[in-house]
């Protein structure tokens, strides 16, 4: 299941899913979320033995990490967490729209 997600963020979950798939093949994205400007992915990783389990919650981590600083509005990598908004926007996109991402 995925929530509704940035648009600026189509890029990063498309090739998280892509990668996923590739390393990966028989576990499945059961929840994929924005929550709190940061993305949140849930993985039915149960036919993964232990090793693979580690390896896969570790390619998972690289793209939550990597989603702090994409742009949700646009997808650029300078993104900043703009507080109390809990969204992650570029300098341009916060000036231009104050994103509601």
């Amino acid at each position: 299941m995925t929530d509704r997600l940035p648009l600026g963020w189509f890029d990063l979950v498309h090739d998280l899913r892509m990668d996923l798939h590739r390393a990966h093949p028989t576990a499945a994205v059961t929840a994929m979320t924005a929550d709190r400007g940061w993305l949140h992915v849930a993985v039915d990783d149960s036919q993964l033995a232990p090793a693979e389990q580690a390896a896969c919650g570790r390619l998972i981590q690289g793209y939550v990490t990597q989603s702090l600083s994409t742009c949700m509005s646009c997808g650029s990598g300078h993104g900043r967490d703009r507080g109390d908004r809990r969204v992650v926007t570029c300098d341009g996109c916060d000036e231009e729209t104050w994103c509601d991402a």
